[in-house]
């Protein structure tokens, strides 16, 4: 697949790029100590970290991401908390249960018109790995 902003050949499909510069970390430590003051302890403890590393290749072939219900599902629930109030209270907790319905709304179209076009634009694009520039190919 040759550029078509250089003509390289040296290109590689975002999908590809983006996975190789994704990592996924899962590790587990363990730590003991010992202490001697008014009295003698001994303690153990164990550690877990999980996460994602990214390279900056890695981020800049990301795919598009689909939109997140979790700020709408916190204001509908807030506003549920509200719901018990009266007067201001009540109208604060409509708002906020309109307001979060509209964007789990919102977020749903989205996910479900807008994002699978962009995805599938997505798959089927190259990145030059000698001047940078990504381009669609289909």
């Amino acid at each position: 697949m040759l550029c078509n902003k250089c003509n390289s050949d040296n290109t590689q499909r975002l999908q590809v790029a983006f996975e190789n510069g994704t990592q996924n970390i899962n590790t587990r430590s363990h730590s003991a100590g010992a202490g001697i003051g008014g009295s003698f302890g001994i303690g153990g403890v164990t550690t877990k970290t999980s996460g994602t590393s990214q390279t900056v290749l890695g981020e800049k072939a990301a795919p598009p991401m689909k939109k997140s219900y979790k700020g709408s599902v916190i204001s509908i629930f807030l506003g549920l908390l509200f719901l018990n109030g009266s007067g201001a209270m009540l109208a604060i907790g409509a708002l906020l249960m309109v307001g979060g319905g509209y964007f789990v709304y919102a977020a749903a179209n989205y996910n479900k018109t807008d994002w699978p076009p962009l995805y599938k634009h997505w798959e089927e694009s190259w990145l030059c790995l000698k001047c940078g520039n990504v381009y669609h190919y289909s």
